[in-house]
């Protein structure tokens, strides 16, 4: 991972530099490492991300920011659940969503391909929700989130961008964050108990790094 890095690093040259503001969709994969790999090696998941980055004054330096969701599991029960509830289909959704600020660097190297390198820091939000229907194509009787947790998160991205059109980009980018400790919840840590008549969390706690490979459409602001 370092020498892909240090290789990506060596691509940005100072050629002449593009000064052009750009906004973005990316789909995007999510892979857990270090510790919530560990603590959850069955966890993965999937999702997209929206970019926007800001050019500073002709330089080959970005400000910009991302929000993404990333869906990292999904479990369904489907019956009997106690006489108070009663017979009825229990939707649970895993899932996170990040917002990042980062500081990108990404001069123009007179090629047919625009590397560049990301600084990120942000914030993860972790959150596991419930959605209530008497049956699959019943619209919900209710919904509410049943454990969530914010985290700080931080790490380099590296990515590319190959030129489309006079206005739009086709770009790939990685990133690796680390993260500060999350509480969170995964399908195999939620088990329904018959005799209690009510769902029971197992509710982990690690750091959640991760690695993201995403995809996208870029198009040029100005």
């Amino acid at each position: 991972m370092k020498a892909f890095f240090i290789f990506f690093i060596s691509l940005c040259c100072m050629g002449t530099l593009s000064a052009q503001n750009t906004v973005g969709l990316n789909f995007q994969t999510f892979i857990p490492t270090g510790e919530l790999k560990k603590d959850s090696p069955d966890m993965w998941g999937g999702g997209f991300a929206l970019t926007g980055a800001f050019n500073l004054r002709q330089s080959p330096v970005y400000l910009g920011g991302t929000l993404d969701f990333t869906r990292y599991g999904s479990e369904v029960r489907d019956g009997w659940h106690g006489i108070v509830m009663g017979d009825y289909r229990h939707r649970r959704q895993f899932e996170m969503t990040r917002l990042l600020a980062f500081v990108r660097i990404s001069p123009d190297c007179d090629t047919n391909f625009y590397p560049y390198v990301d600084f990120n820091a942000g914030v993860n939000y972790v959150f596991t929700r419930s959605v209530l229907r008497d049956s699959a194509i019943e619209a919900p009787f209710d919904a509410y989130v049943d454990w969530d947790d914010f985290s700080f998160t931080y790490g380099l991205g590296v990515g590319v961008e190959f030129p489309l059109g006079n206005d739009i980009l086709l770009d790939l980018n990685f990133k690796t964050l680390k993260s500060s400790k999350t509480e969170y919840l995964t399908p195999s840590t939620v088990n329904y108990d018959r005799e209690q008549e009510s769902y029971l969390f197992d509710v982990q706690r690690s750091r959640f790094d991760s690695f993201t490979f995403s995809i996208g459409i870029k198009a040029y602001l100005d």
